[in-house]
Protein backbone atom coordinates (compact mmCIF):
# COMPACT_ATOMS: atom_id res chain seq x y z
CA UNK A 1 0.00 0.00 0.00
CA UNK A 2 2.44 2.39 0.72
CA UNK A 3 4.70 1.60 -2.39
CA UNK A 4 1.43 2.32 -4.45
CA UNK A 5 0.94 5.53 -2.64
CA UNK A 6 4.27 6.80 -2.85
CA UNK A 7 3.78 5.59 -6.52
CA UNK A 8 0.62 7.53 -6.77
CA UNK A 9 1.61 10.80 -5.48
CA UNK A 10 4.43 11.58 -7.37
CA UNK A 11 1.41 12.09 -10.47
CA UNK A 12 0.37 15.81 -10.57
CA UNK A 13 -2.87 14.90 -10.37
CA UNK A 14 -2.44 12.78 -7.45
CA UNK A 15 -0.11 15.41 -6.07
CA UNK A 16 -2.86 17.23 -4.23
CA UNK A 17 -5.82 14.53 -4.34
CA UNK A 18 -3.78 12.51 -1.71
CA UNK A 19 -2.69 14.31 0.60
CA UNK A 20 -6.10 16.01 0.68
CA UNK A 21 -8.31 12.51 1.29
CA UNK A 22 -5.52 11.69 3.61
CA UNK A 23 -6.29 14.89 5.88
CA UNK A 24 -9.89 13.67 6.31
CA UNK A 25 -8.99 10.11 7.40
CA UNK A 26 -6.25 11.61 10.15
CA UNK A 27 -8.80 13.28 11.99
CA UNK A 28 -11.57 11.35 11.17
CA UNK A 29 -9.79 8.50 12.95
CA UNK A 30 -8.05 10.77 15.22
CA UNK A 31 -4.75 8.67 14.24
CA UNK A 32 -2.47 11.40 13.52
CA UNK A 33 0.48 10.37 15.66
CA UNK A 34 3.39 8.61 13.26
CA UNK A 35 6.57 8.04 13.26
CA UNK A 36 8.88 7.64 10.65
CA UNK A 37 12.33 7.41 9.56
CA UNK A 38 13.95 9.29 6.48
CA UNK A 39 17.17 8.54 5.74
CA UNK A 40 18.50 7.12 8.86
CA UNK A 41 16.40 9.79 10.85
CA UNK A 42 13.51 9.65 12.89
CA UNK A 43 10.80 11.87 12.83
CA UNK A 44 7.82 11.96 15.36
CA UNK A 45 4.76 13.91 12.95
CA UNK A 46 1.47 14.85 13.79
CA UNK A 47 -0.30 14.36 10.50
CA UNK A 48 -3.13 16.91 11.16
CA UNK A 49 -0.71 19.94 10.33
CA UNK A 50 -0.17 20.70 6.68
CA UNK A 51 3.93 20.68 6.94
CA UNK A 52 3.88 16.86 9.07
CA UNK A 53 1.78 15.49 6.06
CA UNK A 54 4.00 16.96 3.34
CA UNK A 55 6.95 15.98 5.16
CA UNK A 56 4.98 12.08 5.60
CA UNK A 57 4.34 12.36 1.72
CA UNK A 58 7.34 13.57 0.28
CA UNK A 59 9.86 13.12 2.42
CA UNK A 60 11.40 16.72 2.53
CA UNK A 61 9.87 20.43 3.30
CA UNK A 62 11.33 23.97 1.65
CA UNK A 63 13.86 21.95 -0.56
CA UNK A 64 14.16 24.78 -2.62
CA UNK A 65 15.63 26.58 0.88
CA UNK A 66 17.08 23.47 2.62
CA UNK A 67 18.91 22.17 0.06
CA UNK A 68 21.18 25.13 -1.19
CA UNK A 69 21.75 25.78 2.68
CA UNK A 70 22.92 22.14 2.83
CA UNK A 71 25.52 23.31 0.14
CA UNK A 72 26.86 26.28 1.97
CA UNK A 73 27.12 24.41 5.45
CA UNK A 74 29.21 21.94 3.04
CA UNK A 75 31.07 24.45 1.02
CA UNK A 76 32.42 27.02 3.63
CA UNK A 77 32.71 23.95 6.36
CA UNK A 78 29.75 26.04 8.75
CA UNK A 79 30.18 25.39 12.10
CA UNK A 80 26.88 26.35 13.73
CA UNK A 81 23.10 26.33 12.84
CA UNK A 82 20.79 28.95 14.25
CA UNK A 83 17.49 27.48 14.14
CA UNK A 84 15.22 30.33 15.30
CA UNK A 85 11.46 29.49 14.85
CA UNK A 86 12.66 25.52 14.80
CA UNK A 87 8.95 24.84 15.56
CA UNK A 88 9.35 21.17 16.32
CA UNK A 89 12.65 20.95 14.92
CA UNK A 90 12.52 19.59 11.10
CA UNK A 91 15.44 21.75 9.81
CA UNK A 92 17.46 20.90 12.85
CA UNK A 93 17.26 17.36 12.35
CA UNK A 94 17.41 16.99 8.77
CA UNK A 95 21.12 18.97 9.43
CA UNK A 96 21.87 16.71 12.56
CA UNK A 97 21.19 13.87 10.42
CA UNK A 98 23.69 15.31 7.32
CA UNK A 99 26.27 17.32 9.58
CA UNK A 100 27.60 15.38 12.95
CA UNK A 101 30.34 18.35 13.07
CA UNK A 102 27.46 20.87 13.13
CA UNK A 103 26.63 22.72 16.27
CA UNK A 104 22.93 23.50 15.95
CA UNK A 105 21.01 25.58 18.16
CA UNK A 106 16.90 25.26 18.59
CA UNK A 107 14.76 28.25 19.71
CA UNK A 108 11.25 27.78 20.02
CA UNK A 109 8.73 29.48 22.46
CA UNK A 110 6.24 26.58 22.38
CA UNK A 111 6.17 23.69 25.40
CA UNK A 112 4.82 21.32 23.44
CA UNK A 113 7.22 22.15 20.15
CA UNK A 114 10.75 21.95 22.19
CA UNK A 115 9.16 18.88 23.72
CA UNK A 116 8.46 16.85 20.66
CA UNK A 117 11.78 18.17 19.71
CA UNK A 118 14.04 16.54 22.89
CA UNK A 119 12.16 13.58 21.96
CA UNK A 120 13.39 13.41 18.67
CA UNK A 121 16.86 13.69 19.56
CA UNK A 122 16.26 11.44 22.15
CA UNK A 123 15.38 8.82 19.71
CA UNK A 124 18.13 9.44 17.30
CA UNK A 125 20.99 9.67 20.00
CA UNK A 126 21.83 13.59 18.70
CA UNK A 127 24.53 15.12 20.78
CA UNK A 128 24.88 18.10 18.25
CA UNK A 129 21.70 19.62 19.15
CA UNK A 130 20.63 21.97 22.07
CA UNK A 131 17.08 23.37 22.53
CA UNK A 132 15.87 26.46 23.77
CA UNK A 133 12.46 27.14 25.08
CA UNK A 134 12.28 30.74 24.66
CA UNK A 135 11.18 33.28 22.26
CA UNK A 136 13.49 35.29 20.67
CA UNK A 137 13.63 39.01 19.98
CA UNK A 138 15.71 42.28 21.17
CA UNK A 139 14.90 42.17 25.16
CA UNK A 140 14.05 39.99 27.79
CA UNK A 141 10.54 39.69 29.13
CA UNK A 142 7.32 37.94 28.61
CA UNK A 143 5.61 37.14 25.60
CA UNK A 144 2.03 35.86 24.67
CA UNK A 145 1.63 33.71 21.58
CA UNK A 146 -1.34 32.47 19.52
CA UNK A 147 -2.21 29.66 17.38
CA UNK A 148 -6.03 29.74 14.77
CA UNK A 149 -5.72 25.86 15.38
CA UNK A 150 -5.73 24.05 18.78
CA UNK A 151 -3.43 21.25 17.19
CA UNK A 152 -0.80 23.89 15.61
CA UNK A 153 3.22 24.18 16.60
CA UNK A 154 2.32 27.59 14.43
CA UNK A 155 2.22 30.15 17.07
CA UNK A 156 2.25 34.14 16.60
CA UNK A 157 2.92 36.87 19.01
CA UNK A 158 0.07 38.73 19.73
CA UNK A 159 -1.61 36.46 17.77
CA UNK A 160 -5.63 38.42 18.42
CA UNK A 161 -7.49 35.53 16.67
CA UNK A 162 -6.58 32.61 18.50
CA UNK A 163 -8.32 29.92 20.09
CA UNK A 164 -5.30 28.81 21.97
CA UNK A 165 -3.03 30.87 24.27
CA UNK A 166 0.42 30.67 25.47
CA UNK A 167 3.16 32.29 27.68
CA UNK A 168 6.61 31.94 27.07
CA UNK A 169 9.99 33.76 28.27
CA UNK A 170 11.39 36.13 25.52
CA UNK A 171 15.75 36.62 25.05
CA UNK A 172 17.89 37.69 22.61
CA UNK A 173 21.10 36.08 20.59
CA UNK A 174 23.08 38.39 21.91
CA UNK A 175 22.77 37.96 25.36
CA UNK A 176 22.49 33.45 24.49
CA UNK A 177 24.97 33.35 22.63
CA UNK A 178 28.90 34.64 22.99
CA UNK A 179 30.53 33.82 19.60
CA UNK A 180 33.40 35.25 17.68
CA UNK A 181 35.04 34.77 14.02
CA UNK A 182 32.58 31.68 13.72
CA UNK A 183 30.78 30.35 10.72
CA UNK A 184 27.05 30.63 10.89
CA UNK A 185 23.87 29.69 9.46
CA UNK A 186 20.89 31.07 10.92
CA UNK A 187 16.88 30.24 9.74
CA UNK A 188 14.63 32.93 11.05
CA UNK A 189 11.01 31.85 10.80
CA UNK A 190 9.45 33.60 13.31
CA UNK A 191 5.81 35.13 12.18
CA UNK A 192 6.42 38.85 12.14
CA UNK A 193 8.71 39.19 14.65
CA UNK A 194 11.91 38.81 12.55
CA UNK A 195 12.74 42.54 13.13
CA UNK A 196 13.15 42.18 16.39
CA UNK A 197 15.19 38.69 16.51
CA UNK A 198 17.62 40.89 14.04
CA UNK A 199 17.72 43.70 16.64
CA UNK A 200 18.75 41.56 19.23
CA UNK A 201 21.47 39.99 17.24
CA UNK A 202 23.77 42.94 15.99
CA UNK A 203 26.86 42.29 18.00
CA UNK A 204 26.57 37.89 16.41
CA UNK A 205 25.91 38.93 12.98
CA UNK A 206 28.76 41.85 12.85
CA UNK A 207 31.53 39.31 14.84
CA UNK A 208 30.78 36.19 12.32
CA UNK A 209 30.84 35.81 9.16
CA UNK A 210 26.90 34.64 8.65
CA UNK A 211 24.35 33.47 6.43
CA UNK A 212 20.75 34.25 7.07
CA UNK A 213 17.46 32.85 5.62
CA UNK A 214 15.38 34.82 6.86
CA UNK A 215 11.31 35.15 6.25
CA UNK A 216 10.54 38.44 6.14
CA UNK A 217 6.80 39.62 6.67
CA UNK A 218 5.86 42.52 4.20
CA UNK A 219 5.33 44.99 6.79
CA UNK A 220 8.98 44.70 7.56
CA UNK A 221 10.71 44.42 4.59
CA UNK A 222 12.13 48.41 4.20
CA UNK A 223 13.17 48.08 8.11
CA UNK A 224 15.23 44.79 7.11
CA UNK A 225 16.58 46.07 4.48
CA UNK A 226 17.97 48.78 5.93
CA UNK A 227 19.18 46.88 9.04
CA UNK A 228 21.30 44.57 6.76
CA UNK A 229 22.45 46.76 4.52
CA UNK A 230 24.03 49.03 7.63
CA UNK A 231 25.80 45.72 8.40
CA UNK A 232 27.15 45.66 4.73
CA UNK A 233 25.50 42.40 4.52
CA UNK A 234 24.19 41.35 0.38
CA UNK A 235 21.16 40.39 0.12
CA UNK A 236 22.11 37.02 -2.35
CA UNK A 237 18.49 35.44 -3.09
CA UNK A 238 14.99 35.19 -2.97
CA UNK A 239 12.64 32.53 -3.04
CA UNK A 240 11.04 32.86 -5.74
CA UNK A 241 8.42 30.29 -4.74
CA UNK A 242 6.66 32.24 -2.54
CA UNK A 243 8.92 35.90 -2.57
CA UNK A 244 8.72 35.62 1.11
CA UNK A 245 12.24 34.31 1.93
CA UNK A 246 14.85 35.98 1.84
CA UNK A 247 18.79 34.77 1.80
CA UNK A 248 21.68 37.43 2.98
CA UNK A 249 25.15 37.09 3.60
CA UNK A 250 28.50 39.20 4.89
CA UNK A 251 30.87 36.70 3.31
CA UNK A 252 28.83 35.24 0.71
CA UNK A 253 28.55 37.60 -2.72
CA UNK A 254 27.13 35.37 -5.09
CA UNK A 255 23.55 34.69 -5.99
CA UNK A 256 22.40 31.55 -4.97
CA UNK A 257 19.79 29.87 -6.87
CA UNK A 258 16.50 28.66 -5.52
Amino acid sequence: MNFLINFLIRIPIFKRIIPSIYKRYVFFTKNYNKEIKIKNVIYDLDLRHLIDRRFFFFHGYEDELFLPLKKIIHKYNISCFLDIGSCWGLYSLRLAGCFKHLKIFSFDPIKKNISRLTNSIKKNNFTNIKCYHTAIGSKKGIVSLGATEDYSPNYEINNYNSVINESSELNYLDDLLKMQNKYIALKIDTEGFELEVLNGAKTLLKNNKCFCQIEIKEDNFNDIMIFFKNLNYDLISINKKNKTDFLFSNFINKSIEI
